[in-house]
């Protein structure tokens, strides 16, 4: 037998062509088409230094007028009416301690997870404060949080609760909401406006598989345990404010 020497060599192989369907076709060409008419669009576009030599500063409307998006003051359509209902449940625990402050004769904290009406995973932390002032109104705020990071949809509820809303152990038992916290709220809930009620209801958490209340006995807590709350509310938005809502734009 002879050996033989082995070598690397490169063959050519027959063209290999996708099948063409002009609907394919079509689509392609308009989309580069739509993609050369944003850039020269794009690259049009120039910067500007504006001979500002003042503060900034916000200004006013002319005679009083009001912002309707920001505040609009006309009835709702039934359509509006619709998208303004706001529903959300929550299970989870609470914790009612001691003040941090002079002026703090307790301290609720609860948070728990749930679902809104708008957002299908949500998680909420809510801290009520009741004042060391007899017949002062507890005063809190309640965060609503998507799971879903990417949705920039937090939602902040500043609530109260009134000395006959409070049972005998100091627990908030029905919250007054009565503005929309602009300082937590992102997304849809940018410069928005609520109104609503949020009801607690304490050891009645209904049987769930994501829920498993902790045992563990937290130093100085003058009373915890599980707890389910609902809320009924009224919410507005300027739907123009939602990051997702751009998704489709890419030119």
């Amino acid at each position: 037998m002879r050996s033989r020497a082995i070598r690397p060599a490169a063959e050519s192989l027959e063209p290999r062509r996708l099948p063409a369907s002009m609907a394919l076709i079509g689509l392609a060409m308009q989309e580069q088409s739509q993609s050369r008419a944003a850039s020269r669009l794009l690259g049009g576009l120039t910067l500007q230094s504006p001979p500002f030599t003042a503060t900034p500063a916000n200004g006013t409307l002319p005679d009083g007028q009001v912002n309707q998006v920001l505040t609009p003051t006309g009835m709702p359509t039934a359509a509006e009416s619709r998208r303004e209902t706001y529903h959300a449940s929550y299970v989870g625990q609470y914790t009612l301690g001691p003040g941090r402050f002079s002026s703090e004769a307790a301290n609720f904290y609860f948070r728990g997870a749930g679902r809104t009406s708008q957002v299908l995973h949500s998680d909420i932390q809510m801290r009520i404060i009741d004042p060391s002032t007899p017949g002062a109104p507890s005063t809190g705020v309640a965060v609503l949080l998507d799971r879903n990071i990417d949705s920039n949809s937090d939602l902040g509820l500043d609530v109260y609760a009134n000395p006959q809303q409070v049972d005998r152990l100091g627990r908030p038992t029905v919250l007054q909401i009565y503005a929309l916290d602009v300082n937590v709220s992102a997304g849809n809930y940018v410069e928005g406006l609520a109104q609503g009620t949020i009801t607690i209801h304490y050891g009645k958490v209904p049987p769930t598989p994501h829920f498993a209340p902790s045992s563990h006995a937290l130093p100085g807590a003058r009373s915890q345990g599980t707890a389910s709350i609902s809320i009924n509310a009224q919410l507005y938005g300027m739907q123009a404010a939602f990051a997702l809502r751009n998704v489709d734009y890419n030119p």
